[in-house]
């Protein structure tokens, strides 16, 4: 990867983090995102086409979860909905 691609690519990774930790938005469609993808839930019996979508979506979402760098405890949170009102009163705080 050449400087230029580099540049690039810290800016989509950047764009990623200001959409799904920064904006109430992001963090609304990133749950609905694991949801939909049941990247939280047991798979169960499905056929093989439902099972190739499901893991397709769940790779994307992360993707996703891959560039936020979320540790366990933070994709918890933000599973049951709660890291965004972590991060406002870290914001406060700080």
């Amino acid at each position: 990867m050449n400087k230029e691609q580099g540049k690039v690519q810290a800016e989509v990774m950047q764009a990623y983090r200001d959409t799904f930790l920064h904006t109430p938005q992001g963090q609304i469609i990133l749950n609905d995102l694991m949801k939909v993808s049941g990247l939280l839930s047991i798979t169960g019996i499905r056929t093989e086409g439902e099972l190739q979508h499901m893991e397709g979506a769940r790779d994307m979402v992360r993707r996703i979860l891959s560039i936020l760098a979320l540790d366990e405890e933070q994709l918890a949170m933000m599973a049951a909905g709660d890291l965004h009102k972590q991060q406002e009163g870290e914001e406060t705080d700080g």
